[in-house]
């Protein structure tokens, strides 16, 4: 017979021993030091974040506006501007458009005031300013390039010349010589509205299509665009149409909805083929017109054989007709690739 199973208590240890005695609380001096810590991580936190939201500020402000931190009397005065342009502008406007008044503290300017001023005379396109230390100012002026000039009158006061930009912008046109002036066509049948103490701005498609017509011209026909004396616009709104007169064709029409280096193709086709019928001994003179607006789209382009020649020892001029008929057809470069003229 088996003797009983003694079961025997589990062993126990020391911490299942009832712990009778507290834990001994804080000091006073031990809560003070706590609450100090805690304080001072805080405080320089603070400090951290307004040092940093400080230096922002400070950078911005000289940025935009140093005169807030400088006074003007107490900052180093300009004493020299520094200027760079890709046009015709030289220091002395860029110094009376500016008009700084004397002993003017750099760190004082504003910029973006000045910066106004410069681009309100239309001719400068684009304009950054920027702080030279100790004592300079810098002006970099990327300028407008004049595609036609306009002849404006405003009541009895002397006719006027001003230049229009590709993007209609009106302007004086400071700086250019009387050379480069010649160079640009006159441009009719415009309608001038004032703005302030100049002209307002030309719509823009109607600008963009002359600087493309003269472009596209004096890519293709550099001789006879720089004959190009007068762009009429008279016709622009209505149909779309710019007439050129010029030295060697009293009258040019081009069709703006078509494409211009086209268009020159024709003219210069029709001009060469009008000097071959000529020869050698025809009559000289310019001719009376070549109409690129219609017929285009047929291959043909109608050229008026008028001419203008000096009568006797005189001056005076007189236009004889063509010798046969008052309209010529010359095909256009599609066709010489099919045919040997």
């Amino acid at each position: 017979m088996n003797p009983p199973a003694i079961n025997l208590p589990p062993p126990r240890s020391w911490r299942d021993l009832p712990q009778p005695v507290k834990p001994r609380a804080m000091s006073r001096e031990g809560r003070r030091r706590r609450i100090f810590a805690l304080a001072r991580t805080v405080g320089l936190t603070g400090v951290v974040l307004a040092a940093c939201w400080g230096g922002m500020e400070m950078w911005a402000t000289l940025q935009t506006n140093p005169g807030r931190l400088v006074a003007p009397a107490d900052g180093t005065p300009v004493r020299g501007l520094v200027v760079r342009t890709d046009g015709t502008l030289d220091e002395t406007w860029v110094r009376e458009t500016l008009a700084l008044p004397p002993q003017a503290a750099l760190l004082a300017l504003d910029l973006a005031a000045l910066q106004h001023r410069l681009l309100g005379s239309g001719q400068v396109e684009v304009a950054e300013l920027t702080r030279l230390l100790p004592d300079r100012l810098g002006v970099t002026l990327h300028e407008r390039v004049p595609v036609g000039r306009i002849l404006a009158q405003s009541g009895d006061s002397a006719p006027r010349t001003w230049l229009m930009a590709r993007d209609g912008t009106v302007f004086a046109g400071v700086g250019l010589t009387p050379e480069a002036l010649e160079q640009l066509p006159y441009l009719d049948g415009v309608r001038l509205k004032a703005a302030g103490t100049g002209l307002a701005p030309i719509e823009g498609a109607t600008a963009a299509a002359v600087a493309d017509l003269l472009a596209a011209a004096r890519t293709g026909v550099p001789a006879l665009a720089r004959g190009f004396r007068v762009v009429s616009l008279a016709q622009f709104a209505t149909n779309g149409v710019i007439v050129v007169k010029s030295a060697a064709v009293q009258e040019i029409i081009f069709d703006a909805r078509e494409s211009f280096p086209r268009q020159v193709e024709l003219l210069d086709l029709a001009l060469a083929k009008v000097a071959e019928a000529r020869g050698p001994f025809g009559p000289a003179g310019p001719m009376a017109s070549v109409n690129l607006a219609v017929g285009g789209s047929h291959n043909q382009v109608p050229v008026s054989l008028g001419l203008a020649v000096n009568g006797g020892t005189t001056s005076a001029r007189r236009t004889l007709p063509a010798p046969t008929a008052a309209d010529a057809y010359f095909p256009s470069p599609a066709n010489l690739a099919q045919h040997d003229l």
